[in-house]
């Protein structure tokens, strides 16, 4: 057994409505209302609302999943991401 210590010396935070479009994506093979960011220690940042954010995921979802909006809206009343 080993006893460590670690110092953290830096670190980033960032708010995921506010990474750009180019470094979010959809990824359908982590599982449904899974985000992927593409390079989180090199983001471009894209100042939006919550609502433009939103869209965004969902344009990313249909466009990734190739599912129509009718089947996003059975997954949404399913999960309750809509009521």
């Amino acid at each position: 057994m080993w006893d460590a210590i670690m110092e953290i010396v830096a670190h980033n935070t960032y708010d995921l409505k506010f990474l750009s479009s180019d470094d979010i994506s959809y990824n359908p093979a982590l599982g449904t209302g899974q985000l992927q960011v593409r390079d989180i220690h090199y983001v471009t940042l894209t100042k939006r609302t919550t609502w433009e954010f939103c869209r965004l995921l969902d344009k990313k979802y249909l466009n990734s999943s190739k599912r129509n909006i009718a089947q996003w809206a059975d997954l949404a009343k399913k999960y309750e991401w809509i009521k």
